[in-house]
């Protein structure tokens, strides 16, 4: 799998994630105007089978999230990317678009233009060779990795006042948070976790675990 990225004007960041033999692309969108909201949508030989906000869940109704950017997902010059979209959202090629443009609106030609030499970054996908492990350590943190870190801070911190101020459970709790989480985005948000956020919960929790045990 292959991943493409891009960070636009108003600061959304957007990604194309792809497999050409599986005729598989995932389009993920963070609207900065909405706090860093996460949304993705999965096209697999034309179809659309997935469409989901990552942060609420639902699975319906974020089609304008992917539509109001195609200007800017219609600048991806690999043209298997595009084949396997087929039009879906209205993403397609800069030079397509061009073809239509008596079709097309003043503004949405204005956008055309305007974003004609902006292209996705290339950059290979992070579960298929080591050097991106440190580039996921270093990565971008998003809206939703605060969240996690208050949620597993709040469910640490919670394990450790009812169980009268219990380090052990502290730690057990955090180290096990850590561990889910990284599940939780794989399979769940369909997104390489942030190594860093589970390390986090990993070392506290096996720090607070060996310190309740051996100095308590």
């Amino acid at each position: 799998m292959r991943t493409l990225y891009m960070t636009d004007e108003n600061g959304d960041y957007l990604r194309v994630d792809y497999n050409s033999k599986e005729k598989r692309v995932r389009l993920y969108v963070e609207v900065q105007s909405e706090g860093g909201s996460p949304y993705y949508a999965v096209i697999k030989e034309g179809k659309i089978t997935i469409e989901r906000s990552v942060m609420s869940g639902r699975s319906s109704g974020f089609s304008e999230k992917f539509r109001e950017r195609s200007h800017l997902f219609s600048t991806i010059t690999n043209k298997d990317i595009l084949r396997i979209i087929k039009g879906n959202y209205g993403i397609s090629s800069t030079k397509d678009a061009s073809k239509s443009k008596e079709n097309a609106d003043a503004e949405h030609k204005k956008r055309i233009e305007e974003t004609r030499k902006r292209y996705f970054v290339q950059e290979d996908n992070p579960y298929h060779n080591a050097s991106g492990l440190t580039g996921t350590i270093r990565g971008r943190i998003r809206f939703v990795d605060f969240i996690d870190f208050l949620a597993g801070w709040g469910l640490a911190m919670g394990s450790f006042f009812y169980f009268q101020y219990s380090f052990i459970a502290l730690g057990i709790v955090s180290a096990l948070f850590g561990l889910l989480l990284g599940l939780f985005d794989i399979f769940i948000r369909e997104r390489q976790p942030l190594f860093l956020k589970i390390l986090f919960f990993l070392i506290a929790g096996l720090g607070s675990y060996v310190y309740g045990y051996f100095l308590m």
